[in-house]
């Protein structure tokens, strides 16, 4: 990389576009280290276009993938700019970042030089994804969490500020400051969806205090079943006024699955019907399938914690296994019945496959998991999917290939989590089926390094070895 360099530019919309142009058309060709430079040097002229900081985000996982190795030197690794602004701090960070996708440390410094920055939808949308690395790592570091939650509160993102310290609270359980500060944050964020947060003191400010207490109750931070009730009336009164107008109809189903009773849920679907009949409106009749599919939820978990407390009773878990069996085959018509409604829906394409699979229709899968690979949220787990759907059908060759996409196109493939143990998992069984025994031998290894006891792939790695050892 080129030494510090100065960085008197103009900024503003559109400046950065022949870079993003440039950037792209090198990608192309495989010229990684040149796009990352020409990429940098755009958001340098656009530092809030999140469309270009996502994709270069996708590059550097793409030269990832090819081999591309971390940023390094003699004398350590220079900064890209010499400037100590946030925003030069920030793309210093993401530089770096971008030749080494899965380190913390990158990720942090960048975010915390966002925060400094103001630059608040980088922060909302690569946030998750820091935490997400946090988690996965070999030790997750509550400090890390901590850090992230100031981040996303200088930002005045209370609610995933929230959830980062929730993350450092389940390692350090007691720790009653963080679980006060949980709350805290909960009534920040419901302060300020009320427009109240702007105000410097908000308890005095107010001056109805009971305003203050039914805006607490209504973002569920002190949800008793009387106001339950209540608010399911106040919504009902407004919906008999106008059953047609689809916020009162919102409202009234919210608060009628917040009881969670099956009476109040059976009212919910009749609420929905009769707007569906009137309107053909079909997203009434989806959130129709979507309320079933969260009782049957609901039955399972309520009769899995029985399950717990009696693990013997026979009957119970038949019990279960019949209502599990009664939700899949509903849940393969409900979405069978979406995708003739929405044929091009790659979202909806991904749970109808998903569940074709679990009901093992593999064969029916397979085409339509082809559908929801479109779909940038599903990709991956598409893919990781139609690789096991090709093994089911005894396509090996096929399998492996797609599994191997699966990898590339998850971003956290590196790291060892739950999602990349299954990919990688099933990608070695496919090279076994392939006769690559010393490729599945390799990736058996690396689970193996991550995690001893999952799956049988400490079993299957010794037999590789055995077997290589007797030829």
């Amino acid at each position: 990389m080129a030494k510090a360099q100065e960085t008197v530019v103009v900024e503003g919309p559109g400046k950065g576009k022949s870079f993003f142009d440039r950037a792209k058309t090198v990608a192309d060709t495989g010229n990684y280290d040149y796009a990352l430079d020409m990429y940098i040097q755009g958001l340098l002229r656009e530092p809030e276009n999140l469309d270009e900081h996502k994709a270069l985000r996708e590059v550097s996982l793409r030269r990832k993938v090819s081999g591309g190795k971390p940023a390094g030197g003699f004398l350590g690794v220079k900064p890209y700019f010499s400037g100590k602004s946030p925003k030069e701090q920030m793309l210093n960070a993401e530089y770096l970042l971008a030749k080494d996708p899965g380190n913390i440390g990158h990720m942090l410094n960048m975010m915390k030089h966002a925060a400094l920055g103001g630059y608040r939808e980088i922060i909302t949308w690569f946030g998750p994804f820091v935490l997400q690395g946090i988690s996965t790592s070999k030790t997750p570091n509550p400090k890390q969490y901590l850090e992230m939650a100031d981040y996303f509160e200088q930002v005045s993102e209370f609610s995933k500020a929230g959830e980062a310290v929730q993350l450092a609270f389940a390692l350090t359980p007691n720790d009653a400051a963080l679980d006060q500060r949980i709350k805290d944050l909960g009534t920040r964020e419901t302060l300020k969806r009320g427009g109240y947060e702007k105000v410097p003191d908000f308890k005095e400010s107010l001056a109805n205090k009971e305003v203050t207490q039914e805006l607490l109750q209504k973002d569920a931070l002190n949800k008793t079943e009387e106001f339950r009730i209540k608010m399911v009336e106040d919504a009902r009164e407004a919906w008999e006024q106008n059953p047609l107008d689809a916020q009162n109809v919102a409202k009234l189903v919210k608060a009628l699955l917040d009881v969670e009773s099956d009476e109040c849920d059976q009212e919910a679907i009749a609420v929905l019907e009769q707007a569906y009949k009137e309107t053909r409106t079909y997203r009434y009749k989806m959130l129709q399938g979507d309320v079933r599919i969260r009782k049957y939820r609901r039955d399972l978990r309520i009769l899995n914690e029985k399950l717990k407390a009696h693990p013997d009773d026979k009957e119970l878990i038949k019990k279960i296994a019949d209502i599990d069996a009664e939700k899949l085959a509903f849940e393969v018509d409900e979405f069978a019945e979406r995708m003739k409604n929405f044929p091009s829906d790659a979202n909806i394409a991904y749970e109808y496959g998903l569940r074709l699979y679990r009901a093992h229709r593999s064969e029916e899968a397979i085409g339509i998991l082809q559908q929801a690979q479109a779909s940038p949220k599903h990709r991956a787990d598409a893919l990781q999917l139609l690789g096991r759907a090709f093994l089911d059908q005894g396509m090996h060759l096929e399998a492996s290939e797609t599994l191997q996409r699966a990898i590339e196109n998850y971003e956290l493939a590196s790291t060892g989590d739950s999602r990349s143990k299954e990919m990688h998992y099933w990608l070695a069984r496919a090279y076994e089926l392939t006769n690559q025994g010393p490729e599945a031998e390799k990736i058996y290894s690396k689970i193996t390094q991550w995690d001893f006891n999952f799956r049988d792939a400490r079993q299957r790695l010794a037999q590789l070895r055995k077997q290589r050892a007797n030829v």
